[in-house]
């Protein structure tokens, strides 16, 4: 299972980043670059991680996520000052934004922006332009998927190539992720429900 896993990631990053300029698809240390010129910063003490991956859509599914996936939480001011180590709080987020990113084989896969007060609609948009590309976004849910289609985490919007998924995250979050990774992550999780079902109802 774990090498068909691989061999699909890479399929679906190549995709991405083949077609499109978008931020899903991006390698870490260009999104970081990036990241590091608005005033970004990465958080590194471990009990400060752990506070801000409380109530992340992502945790449960956690132990379906390849070996080499590496998770990274960013913080970034909204005027693109540079935070100073002192200012960071473990229990509290500080005024600006979080970035929680998935990176698969170093490249981003997931992505979670999450605000310190609620976003506002243009926010809302802007993000979504960020990760457009050369397509348009399109209000679908995971309600709405094929047979032979699987969501792990669900959705609101779909882009129109069918690349990426977004949802939002009650007013202040906004989760938008590969297609590709959500499918393959929710086909995992139905294989192993049908591998262990004989022995969990055994009995009976």
């Amino acid at each position: 299972m774990k090498i068909s896993f691989y061999l699909s990631v890479t399929f679906f990053i190549a995709q991405t980043v083949l077609h499109l300029d978008a931020r899903i698809g991006d390698e870490r240390l260009a999104l970081e670059k990036r990241l590091l010129r608005s005033g970004g910063y990465q958080y590194r003490e471990e009990n400060v991680l752990s506070n801000r991956r409380k109530g992340m859509p992502y945790v449960k599914f956690e132990e379906y996520f390849p070996d080499r996936a590496d998770l990274r939480i960013y913080y970034k001011t909204v005027d693109g000052r540079k935070p100073l180590s002192k200012d960071i709080k473990t229990s509290s987020m500080l005024e600006g934004w979080n970035l929680h990113v998935l990176y698969v084989q170093g490249k981003s896969v997931m992505e979670v922006y999450r605000r310190s007060e609620i976003i506002t609609e243009f926010e809302f948009i802007h993000l979504l332009n960020l990760q457009s590309g050369s397509s348009f976004w399109e209000k679908k849910s995971d309600k709405e998927l094929d047979e032979n289609e699987f969501s792990t985490f669900g959705f609101d919007l779909q882009r129109n190539d069918k690349l990426l998924r977004a949802k939002k995250i009650g007013s202040n979050a906004v989760m938008i992720f590969s297609s590709g990774f959500d499918h393959l992550i929710k086909k995992m999780i139905r294989e192993d429900q049908m591998e262990n079902a004989p022995s969990s109802t055994e009995g009976f």
